[in-house]
């Protein structure tokens, strides 16, 4: 195996010409990102990057030859933390992007937040961390104001998970739980959303990643015995702890967050044991530029796979490139300045896609205030960095297939909030 900094400087050199380049472009601006190309999430971290690989492209055509081009220099953080930091000193320390896309796992985002984009003041927006940690760090001022995230926090996933568990007549469930921000924030948030509504959460069981077995923490969740497992995690270890639990005799009804919502883990499975499966995942409010960003993400590479935060990484990427635009600068301060005012809500409105990117850039360039409404939907960061949004709810289908069958509204989910204080 190669030594992972040559391993990541591959990568970066690979991935940093992505894009339609304006034809005539006199200058470049790199924007970084670190996402899961490998690891526990890398199956699933694939996909989302080429959410990011679109909106480099949409953003170069739109400029067209008359101004800077953008580049996406990718690198690889296998799911892990201290990978993660390495790739982003690369980015910030020796690529000097002002700006980072990134990562997906809570851990390594807070890992590169706390240790690399905060202190440097570069920009960091997540399509895909979610763990409250975050919300907490800005509140202490640990951000900066550098960190953003187009996802929702798992204290709003948490809560829309207890509806569903709930109105699935679920009254006892165990809760298993990868040990990272992640997965304790999920369990906790969860926990407290199951209870209010007047569940019983039987065992929290945490576990550590990449071990060969998880007997003795499957063993621990099925006493006392519970309805059903609410499994947090990704694939692989999702895999088989899923596979123990089964094998074990546990009740084949499962709760499975964003992170498990995979056709391949459910293949690898078996979709003759989620027979009885109830999901959530980032939904999204329906605007013109969910169906734009659904057609140029096939007609760019075939087919949209059914997992989340693909359109997340689409809407971060965007953000970065306009805010530079009405900045008129790639400076970290200027780009956290900026995006609060690409997406103002008395703004006017501009959508995903080459040619309302090309409206958006005008409007810019005569002054004007925008509000770009992406394709998971409006996106209105608070103090925090973070975003509300409604929770899609999934399953899988009598023919073995992951798909959608409803969502959990901002507004129901707030009134749990509201209730819980």
């Amino acid at each position: 195996m190669k030594h992972p900094s040559l391993k990541l400087a591959a990568i970066g050199l690979a991935m940093a010409t992505l894009g339609a380049a304006p034809a005539h472009a006199a200058c470049s601006t790199t924007v970084g990102a670190v996402m899961s190309l490998t690891g526990s999430l890398g199956v699933l971290g694939q996909q989302i990057a080429k959410g990011s690989e679109l909106a480099i492209s949409d953003l170069n055509a739109a400029r067209g030859g008359n101004t800077c081009e953008l580049k996406l220099s990718l690198l690889d953080d296998q799911t892990s933390p201290s990978v993660g930091v390495d790739a982003a000193k690369k980015l910030v320390d020796v690529q000097q992007v002002p700006a980072l896309i990134g990562a997906l796992s809570s851990g390594v985002s807070a890992a590169i937040l706390t240790s690399v984009t905060a202190p440097s003041q570069v920009v960091q927006i997540s399509p895909a961390s979610t763990s409250p940690t975050f919300s907490d760090l800005a509140r202490q001022g640990k951000t900066g104001g550098f960190w953003f995230r187009t996802c929702p926090s798992d204290a709003l996933q948490g809560l829309a998970m207890a509806k569903v568990a709930h109105d699935a007549g679920l009254k006892k469930v165990a809760v298993m739980y990868l040990n990272n921000p992640y997965g304790q924030g999920l369990s906790q948030e969860f926990t407290a959303g199951f209870r209010q509504l007047g569940g019983t959460v039987t065992e929290n069981v945490v576990y550590n990643p990449s071990q060969p077995s998880y007997r003795a923490e499957v063993g621990k969740a099925l006493s006392p015995a519970p309805d059903a497992l609410f499994l947090i995690g990704y694939p692989g270890d999702g895999t088989t702890i899923t596979r123990e639990w089964i094998a074990a005799g546990g009740p084949q009804k499962f709760l499975f967050p964003d992170g498990l919502e995979s056709q391949d883990f459910v293949n690898d499975v078996g979709a003759q044991y989620m027979k009885d499966v109830h999901g959530t995942a980032p939904g999204t409010d329906k605007t013109p530029s969910l169906a734009t960003f659904q057609g140029e993400f096939q007609a760019k590479f075939g087919t949209l796979p059914t997992q989340a935060y693909i359109p997340n990484a689409y809407d971060a990427t965007v953000l970065v490139g306009l805010a530079m635009e009405q900045a008129k600068s790639s400076k970290g301060p200027a780009i956290r300045d900026a995006i609060r005012k690409v997406t103002d809500p008395k703004g006017q409105k501009v959508y995903a896609g080459v040619a309302e990117l090309k409206k958006a850039a005008a409007l810019l360039a005569e002054g004007k205030s925008i509000q770009y409404v992406g394709a998971t939907g409006p996106l209105q960061f608070d103090a925090n960095g973070d975003i509300a949004a409604p929770m899609q709810v999934w399953n899988v289908s009598a023919q073995g297939k992951v798909e959608p069958t409803g969502m959990v509204t901002v507004a129901q989910i707030d009134a749990m909030r509201v209730a819980k204080k």
